[in-house]
């Protein structure tokens, strides 16, 4: 599966989505950075919109093409439906923990994008951009969440020096994991990867499993090693926006 790897990276359109992403924060840093945290939280709160707006777009599609059970938003990018939306206009006793949580969230998205691209969307997606509202989709909503991982330091949208905030956030990962993985096996749809992994040799390891188990132990098995991943992934992710928050400060944050 690593040969499917570079085929999103290097293209045209997603290198200069990129670029174009790192102008334009360079730009709302050097203009946004002495403001109050409402006027900076406001392109979070333009990307949140747009990203319910589009979501809304995607489940009226759906509806009026007969409607798709993938189309629930139960998968790990369905996440940012809410997540996003909320950091950006909830202001409350929890807000540095949504913070957080949403910066784990994006970070992990972000990373996924660059280590396996074709995991979350592939290259026909890209050539049918203008083709269809799904491939539109698709693409436009996983920039948008990359955008949001490189607006949230660079704009110091939350500090991660709250005690408590990776707790929050592996709670958040296996309160996810529970309703997606039950959803994923009462429905037989795919939600997050929990009915056949999407990653082939991972998929023959648990066809693997199951033809020695059985079905019932190959599944439970399956589905607590996915959690585990989504976990460790998860906080991963959160340290590594916890370094790039420290690189765009100049500071040291303080530990949790």
């Amino acid at each position: 599966f690593f040969q499917e790897i570079p085929q999103n990276l290097f293209e045209p359109i997603w290198a200069t989505a990129l670029a174009g992403m790192l102008i334009l924060c360079v730009v709302l840093r050097l203009t946004l950075q002495k403001k109050s945290l409402e006027t900076r939280m406001l392109p979070l709160k333009i990307l949140g919109v747009l990203i319910v707006l589009l979501e809304i777009g995607k489940q009226l599609t759906s509806f009026s093409q007969g409607y798709d059970l993938y189309h629930i938003p139960l998968h790990y990018c369905s996440l940012f439906i809410f997540m996003i939306p909320i950091m950006a206009f909830y202001r409350g006793k929890h807000q540095d923990k949504v913070g957080g949580i949403t910066a784990a969230l994006c970070g992990a998205e972000f990373i996924m994008m660059i280590i396996y691209p074709n995991l979350i969307y592939g290259a026909w997606n890209v050539r049918d951009y203008f083709k269809g509202f799904f491939d539109f989709h698709t693409v436009t909503v996983h920039l948008l969440i990359m955008l949001g991982f490189l607006l949230i330091p660079t704009l110091d949208l939350h500090t991660p020096a709250k005690k408590g905030e990776q707790k929050a956030v592996i709670i958040f990962i296996l309160c996810f994991c529970a309703v997606s993985a039950t959803a994923a096996q009462l429905l037989e749809t795919n939600y997050n990867n929990f009915y056949v992994c999407n990653i082939p040799p991972l998929e023959s390891l648990r066809q693997a499993v199951e033809s020695v188990t059985g079905v019932l132990v190959a599944k439970i098995f399956y589905v607590l090693c996915v959690t585990v991943m989504d976990v460790l992934f998860t906080v991963g992710a959160y340290w590594a926006y916890r370094g790039l928050r420290r690189l765009v400060a100049g500071k040291t944050a303080t530990p949790v």
